[in-house]
């Protein structure tokens, strides 16, 4: 597969994640403004306990799709109705867990509101196989057109929604109307129909490495989200909200990029399996590109978090700067965990996926209850420890499969956290020693973030920053 190629699809799945994320963020902050924190408190519960029913849904078997050298179309359609399939037996589930989740909670509005948002996972289940013909033939323009619609139609629908007092309800009307949309757009944009075949060979072969990446996910969707239930549990709902808004907007940023690039590299990669010597090459350019853009991101955010925090969601929202610093410090590594992945499941290891996200989650896990009576900024904290612990136990197996060591990842990427750290520092500094109105404030710290940011990259010259200038001259 060509270079132009991959940079195309690139930009597409890129204008796709950031289209969708700045789409979602605009209605974040419009939902802020007339919804109380408390709302989106009982949303944030809600939505942890659908997205790990999900994961049974869409994970692993459409990845296993992607992967595949040689997919028949026996292996489309069995995935599909196995899909359809098990999203039933979830939202069954769902349905009968609702009032013991609520009880828990001691939130009553929770029984109606996770049976409601449950038809995301149904609708879900509709657009598994798409998603994966879609990455299979290289063809993000269409997945772009219908993750935007799905998201401005249904935001409009919310805000709407809003503006009439539905309160709570415009949230899960924007979650649920946005999958349904997305999935409606996908079906008709994607030339593929399921046929009346169900094969069991081909079950057992797509099951053989889906499972273990579906097993992979869940760990890693529960850990993810345990720190949401605990402090959903142990805390005001007022501290969720706050906690929740911030992790919103520093992975809203990291997910447009990381997940662009990881959504065009594996099946770059996948096709490269047999070629040990281009996965490394590979994945040693994605891992600077991936730092040259994410690093300075995080690092400055995290500089601007409070005066960012209400300029986006009001005075109201201010206690949330501090969680937005700390998340965006642990999510700074989050290129390295996302690239090492990637190039395992590409040589089709899920089963090393498997136990990394068990040896991850097992001590993630242990570091929460640890900091927990330490207080929520602990608990918060625990996430930067916890992402450079991941760092390390993520690159460990690609030392044996790809010949590429932590010593070598680390000589790669240290110049991109250097600079960033440097430009982070100042930024700070400035945002303390000016007193303007505080959109003015922002927009100086941005600025000088940029400018001081492109100044390093200059001076050190990394090599993200030549190849990316090199990419400018040629056009």
């Amino acid at each position: 597969m060509n270079s132009k190629k991959v940079i195309i699809n690139f930009i597409w799945k890129f204008m796709e994640r950031t289209g969708v994320q700045i789409a979602n963020l605009i209605i974040q902050m419009v939902l802020a403004r007339l919804l109380v924190p408390e709302d989106f408190a009982a949303v944030a519960i809600v939505t942890v306990f659908i997205s790990i029913a999900n994961i049974f849904v869409q994970s692993g078997l459409g990845t296993a799709l992607i992967q595949s050298k040689d997919v028949t179309e026996e292996d489309y359609s069995t995935v599909f109705y196995t899909s359809l399939s098990i999203s039933v037996l979830m939202v069954t589930i769902i349905f009968i867990m609702a009032p013991f989740i609520a009880n828990f909670y001691d939130m009553p509005i929770l029984v109606k509101l996770i049976r409601c948002q449950s038809l995301i996972i149904l609708t879900g289940s509709f657009n598994t196989v798409q998603q994966a013909v879609l990455s299979r033939e290289m063809k993000f323009k269409k997945n772009f057109f219908a993750c935007i619609i799905g998201c401005v139609l249904s935001g409009l629908v919310s805000i709407i929604c809003a503006f009439k007092g539905l309160g709570i309800w415009s949230i899960i009307i924007l979650n649920v109307l946005n999958n349904l949309i997305y999935s409606i757009v996908l079906w008709m944009l994607v030339d593929w129909r399921p046929k009346l075949i169900f094969s069991i060979k081909s079950m057992k072969k797509m099951f053989s490495f889906g499972w273990k990446l579906l097993a992979a996910n869940l760990v890693s969707t529960v850990y993810d989200n345990l720190r949401t239930l605990i402090i959903g549990k142990v805390y005001p709902a007022t501290q969720l909200a706050y906690y929740n808004r911030a992790d919103v907007v520093s992975s809203s940023l990291m997910n447009g990029i990381t997940g662009s690039i990881s959504a065009v590299m594996l099946p770059v990669l996948s096709q490269s399996q047999d070629c040990i010597e281009d996965i490394k090459k590979m994945l040693k350019k994605t891992f600077q590109i991936n730092c040259f853009v994410c690093v300075p991101m995080m690092f400055g955010l995290a500089a601007v978090a409070e005066d960012l925090i209400v300029v986006l969601f009001s005075e109201t929202w201010k206690p949330a700067g501090i969680f937005l610093s700390i998340i965006c410090l642990g999510y700074a590594f989050y290129p390295m965990h996302s690239a090492n992945l990637q190039a395992i499941y590409a040589v089709g290891r899920s089963d090393i996926v498997l136990k990394l996200e068990i040896i991850k989650r097992v001590t993630g896990f242990a570091l929460i209850i640890v900091s927990i009576p330490f207080g929520i900024y602990a608990m918060t904290f625990s996430i930067v420890l916890m992402s450079l612990l991941a760092t390390i136990i993520n690159a460990a197996p690609n030392n044996k499969l790809l010949n590429y060591s932590l010593f070598e990842q680390v000589k790669d990427i240290w110049p991109y956290f250097f600079i960033s750290g440097v430009m982070a520092l100042v930024v700070f500094l400035v945002g303390k020693n000016i007193h303007f109105n505080i959109i003015i404030n922002l927009f100086i710290e941005v600025i000088v973030g940029v400018i001081l940011y492109v100044i390093l990259c200059v001076i050190f010259k990394p090599y993200a920053y030549k190849y990316v200038l090199n990419l400018i001259k040629k056009k």
